[in-house]
């Protein structure tokens, strides 16, 4: 180390410089020079020298300048002496206003050690020493290529001889072809070591270069370019086996050095190259005092297919001793141990800073240092060794600090710290200046805004010497302990700030020279929480992962939530599967395995923010796993074994092994499909005589993973068959045959060649009857036909397997058959009803049929039955098993109707003749089902209720009963029924009220007939929440009814608009005509209909409904109805709109008008045959006219006028229904009962559109129809 190769540089002294600097407008501050950009330490400057015409010099620069007050001047020196850098032409250049040489041409002789010094009167600061040197790269030795000759299967290695240059030159290896051109080289089985040589761990046919050759290549990072030397070509003499099947123990052929330094901070790597076939596998292991150490993961790489263990910043920790060992399954593994030893280039642990003091002070420097091995310390005076520096009694000089005792001007200057060893230096230069100034704020607090709970820092910054005392006040009173803490830069801190440490803060500064203040204030605002963090997540892939964050802060604060991955923000528009909704909630569309990982939410604002994490799992199907040894087939075995590839986070939960043979070459079989997660061997069971190959598949709770690659295809030698065909039967498909039918065997079980069938039958029912053979060769037939035999007798069947190496070895099973059956021929007598039980239910008995009749197997009778609204072709089917009791109790008789039923007997193959038919009538039933129900919402608590009658009403229905429960996810409450129940059967509608709100309810509906209630039909349905909106526009129907009294009444019916919102109940307004308000009934929240009573006799009345759903309402169209004291008119209305020409005085005025035009008519006719009869009918006829009217009066006005006639109102009227709740089955377009005296809903509303027709009992020519 040289004595003067010193540096240094303190990252605080900008700031320093600026605080000196602009200390005050009328004096300027001096203080020594300071190194603001310097030369790195430990390092090197290359530069380039042109040696050929299509080279280009590299001009370099060595960086120095300082700061100081005045400006300092610089200095240079070169190896140890002055380097005067002006005798150099142009060639050299110092930057103006630096010290900063450019070295425009560089030249050879610019080699060295160079350092900058930068001095002014105050003091001299000492750069860092920097070496300067060329690079260069020089060309291989010109060779002609070489041939290696190697067998297949063999390692080898091919040398290079690689130039010389600096920096080192990097070695590689690449592929030429005869053209020239060039290719890199990527193969696990060749490796290119850190001395050049390129190695082959086997070789195979395919690396032989007949048209190419191996090229050494060396390049120079620094100067950008590249040398091509040493090629060779390899010769590979090729054995009769493939490399493949060739198999070689790992042998060495490179490695790192028994024994390693490296430096701390460095890239560690260490090399193992074995050869072998197949390619070994390497695995690396640390040992720390022959104990077992972790190798540290997050600083560690594998380069080279594992042949080379990279272990990136390089810290003591990673001394110890590194073994590689490399097996492949053949011989035995081999192994090799590397010491590796860390050494350090010196660094600082405490360093030297700054000083600013004031005269009689004491100015301390620090400066600690390690390495390895230890460094030494020397201190630097003003660019020279402290030994060399004029004496100064009151400085104490020693290893690790320098004090300087009762400081005067006269110590004002530089020192430097310098450590170093054998691997480098590190080096710092700084100042003590000596001043005397009074206390000045350069940064004084300013308005903090912060949170509760967070530190708070204050700042005031104060120059002055000597150093000013800071001390911080509020309210008067100092500030100390506790949570409230001074920094040496004369910040405040507050620990843990609350609400109350809001306010004024005042900053003092005082030394002798004086005292100055400055206050700020604190603003403390609510801290940001998040209520809902995000929780841990798992999920299969390909479906959405959503995680979930809210927060609250201030009100006065602008919240934002952001989400991280990994730690990385998260780029939405880059990302489209990831969207962050409108809550501030993170889904993730279409996971994969890759999402897996933690995801941060973070809440912030401008003062705070705080996060919350949560990690995501995404689930995926097993990676498919790797067959590990080639499948060799035993006689009857195999043993498959394999390896698990990843089980991608959703463990292993077995495997299924699968086979398919060349039988069925595209058809995968599973051999066994549960396989233990723990195995990874497994037997399986072969059959002789095929060609198999093997795969595996994998399985966790997402599913199966892909089948893994094919094992090579083994055989099985052929046997004998191992078993018979199955499913050996016998029956006839004709009266006069035998078919013998059996489960063809596929090709997997026969085992061997010229496989057969061999089918024997003889008859059962004749004693010592010999067999009958037959040979079916088509492996695929399954069946024989034996024609021409006696009907339904029974027979002894077996089938055989053979092949050309035997017969099965087995027996095969024997069975009973049976030729072709035919049809009965005789049918069932006295066919008759014992007893009629109920609507549904008969006993029926019969005479049974000979058992010669049968003529096949017998299976029983058949009853069948038809009512006399269907045809007999449609007659259902009954079975009565075979259990020879001619009798049956049939159960499924139509009720209320005329049922007619017939038996016969029937074998295995045709039905019998049936017997005569009887008939009977059943009594009437319990209804079936309803064909159909509906709920719709009418506001929250009730339902519109709307159902079918049912298809089988199985009597003469009575009505309707509604039933209702709560139900709550898998419980039901206690079931009521709506009341009163529905007593028209013709009424197919209802309300349902009185029920709780956003409730689902469970709905049934049943029928009645006199025999009782029916079949039960439900729906579940929610009633809506309370939350209410405006109801669809409603319409009514209106009736006029008759009171005891015979005052007027008028019936109102609500129907509700079910295209909307219903509303939940209704009210009527009316008032009479002319007047201005409106009256107002109750509202009626059970029925659909309310009368109106208390009426004003002949006169007009404006009704309108009103439906309500909460606040909401709204109105139907104003209809006007007139009233008459004995309830004349009757009718059923619905008048969607209100129209003028409704009005009777507009109808009575036009009939009016009508009348006068029809009397003027009339007088005009009379007028003109007074006048004489002209014959205008002939002299009409004697120009062709023949369409004549023949009766009298003008043609236009002989056909009846269009549309209906109006009557007038007649005055002989019948008195109407005395009762308040009529009912309504005399009026509409003749279907009765349309309302009825429970209020409920009227079956079909359209029945009445504009007209009332009169009731059946107005007879008399005075009722007539009104039209309103």
């Amino acid at each position: 180390m040289l004595e003067t190769r010193l540096s240094g540089v303190g990252l605080v002294r900008a700031v320093l410089v600026l605080m000196l600097v602009a200390v005050s407008c009328e004096a300027v501050i001096k203080y020594p020079p300071m190194m603001t950009k310097q030369p790195p330490s430990n390092e090197e400057l290359l530069f380039q020298v042109a040696s050929r015409q299509d080279e280009n010099d590299k001009p370099f620069i060595i960086e120095c300048e300082a700061e100081g007050e005045p400006a300092p001047k610089y200095r240079w020196v070169k190896n140890g002496k002055e380097f005067d850098w002006q005798t150099y032409d142009n060639r050299i250049l110092q930057q103006p206003g630096r010290g900063t040489l450019v070295i425009t041409s560089p030249r050879d002789e610019d080699l060295g050690q160079y350092q900058c010094f930068a001095t002014n009167e105050m003091g001299t600061a000492t750069s860092n020493s920097v070496f300067v040197r060329k690079s260069e790269l020089n060309s291989f030795k010109n060779e002609d290529p070489m041939t290696e000759t190697v067998n297949e299967g063999d390692p080898v290695g091919l040398t290079c001889q690689p130039p010389d240059g600096y920096p080192k030159p990097y070695v590689y290896w690449m592929i030429q072809d005869d053209r020239g051109a060039l290719r890199s080289i990527n193969s696990s089985r060749m490796t290119v070591d850190p001395e050049g040589t390129l190695w082959f761990s086997n070789v195979t046919r395919f690396d032989e270069s007949n048209d190419f050759t191996y090229a050494c290549s060396a390049t120079s990072t620094f100067r950008n370019e590249y040398k091509l030397g040493n090629r060779v070509y390899l010769r590979v003499y090729q054995s009769g086996s493939t490399a493949v099947q060739t198999k070689n123990e790992p042998e060495e052929q490179f490695k790192s050095r028994k024994n390693t330094s490296i430096l701390k901070g460095k890239t560690l790597r260490l090399w193992c190259i074995f050869s072998g076939t197949p390619l070994p596998e390497m695995r690396w292991t640390k040992r720390n005092n022959s104990q077992p150490a972790k190798l540290p993961q997050d600083r560690v790489d594998y380069e080279n297919y594992g042949k080379t263990l990279v272990i990136r910043y390089v810290d003591f920790e990673d001394e110890g001793s590194y073994e590689c060992e490399a097996s492949n399954g053949v011989g035995v593994a081999k192994s090799y141990s590397m010491n590796v030893k860390v050494q350090a280039i010196p660094y600082f642990e405490k360093e030297p800073e700054v000083q600013n003091n004031a005269e009689g002070e004491t100015a301390v420097f620090y400066c600690e240092s390690a390495g390895k091995p230890p460094p030494r310390m020397d201190w630097i005076y003003n660019g020279m060794p402290v030994e060399k520096a004029p004496p100064n009694p009151r400085r104490l000089v020693e290893r690790n600090k320098i004090t300087i005792y009762n400081l005067t001007k006269a110590d004002t200057g530089n020192y430097g710290c310098n450590a170093s060893n054998d691997h480098g230096y590190v080096y710092k230069d700084v100042y003590v200046n000596v001043l005397a100034l009074p206390p000045e704020i350069r940064v004084p607090p300013s308005d903090v805004r912060s949170v509760d709970g967070q530190q708070v820092n204050i700042t005031c910054r104060v120059f002055g010497a000597p150093k000013p005392r800071i001390t911080w006040m509020r309210d008067g009173l100092e500030l100390t302990g506790g949570r409230f803490q001074v920094t040496p830069e004369g910040d405040l801190v507050i620990q843990d700030v609350s609400f109350t440490d809001a306010g004024d803060y005042v900053c003092s500064a005082e030394n002798k020279f004086g005292q100055q203040e400055a206050d700020g204030s604190l603003e403390v605002k609510e801290r940001t929480r998040i209520t809902d963090a995000p929780q841990d997540y798992e999920v299969a892939a390909g479906q959405t992962a959503t995680f979930r964050c809210n927060a609250v802060t201030d009100s006065d604060l602008e919240l934002s939530i952001e989400w991280l991955t990994d730690g990385k923000l998260i780029d939405f528009e880059q990302e489209p599967r990831f969207v962050q909704q409108s809550d501030f909630s993170l889904s993730i569309t279409k996971t994969t395995e890759l999402d897996s990982g933690v995801y941060t939410c973070v809440a912030s604002t401008e003062l705070d923010k705080i996060t919350a994490e949560a990690t995501l799992i995404v689930q995926d199907v097993p990676n498919p796993p790797q067959l590990l040894l080639p499948v060799i087939c035993n006689d009857r075995d195999a043993s498959v074994e394999w390896q698990p590839m990843g089980d991608n986070r959703a463990p292993i939960l077995g495997y299924v092994i699968q086979y398919n043979t060349s039988f069925t070459p595209d058809t995968w079989e599973n051999a066994f499909d549960s396989v233990p997660a723990t195995s990874t061997q497994f037997n399986i069971n072969l059959s002789p005589w095929a060609n198999y190959t093997f795969r595996v598949i994998a399985r966790n709770a997402i599913g199966p993973s892909q089948p893994s690659d094919h094992s090579e295809m083994c055989t099985t030698p052929y046997d004998v068959p191992y078993k018979n065909p199955d499913g050996v039967e016998g029956k006839g498909s004709t009266p006069n045959d035998l078919v013998i039918k059996w489960s063809s065997m596929p090709e997997i079980e026969h085992n061997g060649p010229g496989f057969k069938y061999r089918v024997y039958w003889k008859r059962e029912d004749i004693e010592n009857a010999r067999w009958e053979t037959y040979d079916v060769v088509d492996w695929q037939q399954d069946h024989k036909l034996v024609p021409d035999q006696p009907t339904f007798k029974p027979y002894r069947i077996k089938v055989e397997a053979h092949n050309d190496r035997g017969q099965a070895h087995v027996a095969a099973p024997e069975v009973i058959g049976w030729s072709g059956e035919d049809v009965p021929n005789e049918a069932p007598r006295n066919l008759t009803l014992l007893d009629l039980k109920d609507a549904t239910t008969a006993l029926l008995a019969w005479d049974p049929v000979s058992n010669e009749s049968i003529r096949g197997h017998f299976l029983g009778y058949k009853i069948q039955t038809w009512t006399e609204h269907e045809s007999e072709d449609k007659a259902r089917d009954i079975i009565v098993e075979n259990n020879n009791e001619p009798t049956a109790l049939v159960t499924s008789f139509v009720p209320f109707t005329k049922n007619f039923v017939r038996v016969l007997v029937f074998n295995g193959a045709f039905d019998g003749p049936p017997s005569e038919s009887i008939s009977f009538n059943t009594p009437e039933g319990k209804p079936g089902p309803v064909d159909y129900l509906d709920a719709i919402p009418m506001g929250s608590s009730a339902f519109f209720l709307l159902w079918k009658k049912p298809k089988q009403p199985n009597g003469i229905l009575t009505g309707y009963h509604i039933y209702f429960q709560e139900v709550d996810g898998t419980s039901i409450g206690i079931q009521s029924e709506r009341d009163p129940p529905i007593n028209d059967h013709t009424v197919t509608r209802a309300k349902l009220a009185s029920l709780k709100p956003a409730t689902k309810y469970r709905i049934t509906v049943v029928a009645r007939t006199a025999m009782g209630l029916g079949s039960t039909y439900y729906i579940e349905r929610m009633t809506r929440s309370t939350e209410a909106t405006p109801p669809g526009k409603p319409s009514f129907i209106w009736q006029h009814i008759s009171t005891k009294t015979g005052a007027p009444a008028i019936k109102i019916t609500w129907i509700p608009n079910t295209e909307s919102n219903p509303g939940s109940h209704f009210f009527i307004k009316y008032r009479l005509y002319g007047e201005s308000m409106f009256l107002e009934t109750k509202p009626e929240l059970y029925q659909d209909f309310i009368v109106l009573k208390g009426l004003e006799a002949e006169e007009t009345y404006q009704v309108c409904l009103v439906a309500v759903d909460g606040v909401y309402s709204t109105e139907s169209d104003v209809e006007e109805i007139d009233t008459h004291l004995t309830g004349v008119t009757s009718g059923v209305i619905l008048r969607p709109t209100d129209s003028i020409a409704t009005r009777g005085w507009f109808i009575g005025m036009m009939l009016a008008i009508a009348f006068l035009l029809l009397i003027l008519i009339i007088v005009c006719i009379v007028k003109r045959n007074r006048g004489g009869k002209y014959a205008v009918q002939e002299r009409e006829a004697a120009h062709g006219r023949t369409d004549f009217n023949e009766e009298q009066g003008f043609p236009e006005f002989a056909q009846p006028l269009d549309g209906p006639k109006r009557d007038s109102l007649g005055s002989d009227v019948k008195n109407p229904i005395e009762s308040d709740t009529d009912s309504m089955a005399e009026y509409g377009d003749g279907d009765t009962g349309r309302f009825t005296e429970d209020g409920s809903f009227i079956g079909q509303y359209g029945g009445a559109t504009g007209k009332r027709k009169p009731a059946p009992e107005d007879k008399s020519p005075s009722a007539v129809a009104t039209f309103v």
